[in-house]
């Protein structure tokens, strides 16, 4: 049984946010972080030695200090507040880029749908990972830090800066798994979530995201009161378009990045397979509950959008599900398989400014 959704807040400057987070979640931290270098040598076929490890948890410090230091401090007081060292906590925010490629032989990972409904913006998230990490699962609320900052409301995992969710200008970003070719250090995709987060919008959040050198592939799914923006990255390219609605799983859509891709056959086939039971459960999907029921689907069992591993840590696992109001600052999560659980409700402070979430009309094709 998993333990209760838990929420943690977050206040102050960089380094006390961190610190505060890692009190809260002092043990969870500990016993992850220390469990074969956060299970990452539990995952990997090929297991890599220490000295590999902090070799390159070294090599994307030196990046994060240069080019997020703000993010590369909260770090720092995580690691104070959960008393590991610094290169421990800097670990957790690398996990993914440590354990590469999908281990499994069916790989896959999240499935993300961003529409417009009669209540407004709706977007939705699986949230799947392996490793066995659906306990880790919390809510992180980051208050702001000063006047004209956002506060933001994500879920994340313990010890763990950035993943998914929304913030108090009306933005929501959801995050994809893609594979391509590893090129150097850089800033990992869940920290870049954070970054973007931090902005009014989705342009002035894709700029940053230009700006910045990326340690590997993702999507991220942007939902503004423009309508969605849709922006694939590697390390060293980055392509953005525009829609109505937008559904997405795990394979390059934008056509000069698909010759990109490195995900390999089975997980990609599964990829696509996810997004036409996206595509044919969509139009059912009318509201928040009926968008649980439609990432809770069981058709390709134990895979597909509602994944379960069944005990093995290598195998992906739907370790939580999300659905998203932006332009009314709500979060609601199901922690661990969506079938099996019933989602918790978490608001901000106070509801997004109206005047920046009203509805623009967007001519975009849909995707």
């Amino acid at each position: 049984m998993l333990t209760p959704l838990r929420e943690v807040t977050v206040s102050g400057d960089a380094l006390t946010r961190g610190a505060q987070h890692g009190e809260a979640l002092r043990k969870e931290i500990q016993d992850f972080v220390r469990d074969d270098f956060a299970r990452v040598n539990r995952i990997r076929h090929a297991p890599l030695s220490a000295a590999r490890i902090w070799r390159i948890v070294d090599e994307h410090r030196q990046v994060l200090e240069a080019e997020v230091p703000e993010l590369a401090r909260e770090v720092q007081g995580l690691a104070r507040g959960a008393d590991i060292r610094y290169e421990e906590a800097l670990l957790l925010q690398l996990r993914r880029e440590l354990i590469g490629a999908p281990a499994g032989p069916a790989g896959g990972d999240c499935s993300t749908l961003a529409v417009r409904d009669a209540q407004g913006r709706r977007m939705a998230q699986t949230v799947d990972q392996d490793g066995l990490i659906a306990d880790l699962g919390i809510v992180l609320r980051i208050l702001p830090e000063h006047d004209g900052a956002p506060e933001v409301l994500m879920f994340t995992f313990a010890g763990l800066l950035g993943y998914l969710g929304l913030n108090s200008f009306g933005l929501g970003v959801s995050i994809n798994l893609l594979t391509s070719d590893m090129e150097g250090p850089g800033v990992p995709p869940y920290l870049l979530v954070r970054e973007a987060l931090t902005r009014p919008d989705a342009a002035s959040a894709v700029d940053r995201l230009g700006a910045l050198r990326r340690a590997s592939a993702r999507a991220l799914t942007l939902f503004d009161a423009q309508g969605v923006t849709c922006c694939e990255f590697t390390p060293s390219r980055l392509r953005v378009w525009q829609a109505h609605s937008f559904l997405r799983t795990n394979h390059f859509l934008h056509e000069e990045l698909v010759p990109h891709d490195r995900l390999n056959i089975f997980s990609r086939n599964g990829s696509r397979k996810r997004l036409e039971l996206l595509k044919a459960g969509l139009p059912a999907a009318v509201d928040d509950a009926s968008t649980f029921t439609l990432l809770s689907d069981h058709s390709l069992f134990p895979t597909g959008l509602c994944a379960h591993a069944e005990g093995d840590i290598r195998r992906p696992d739907t370790v939580a599900a999300v659905v998203m109001r932006p332009d009314e600052g709500v979060l609601s999560v199901v922690k661990g398989n969506p079938c099996r659980a019933t989602p918790v409700r978490f608001q901000l402070s106070r509801p997004p400014d109206a005047a920046r979430v009203a509805p623009v009309l967007n001519e975009a094709a849909s995707c």
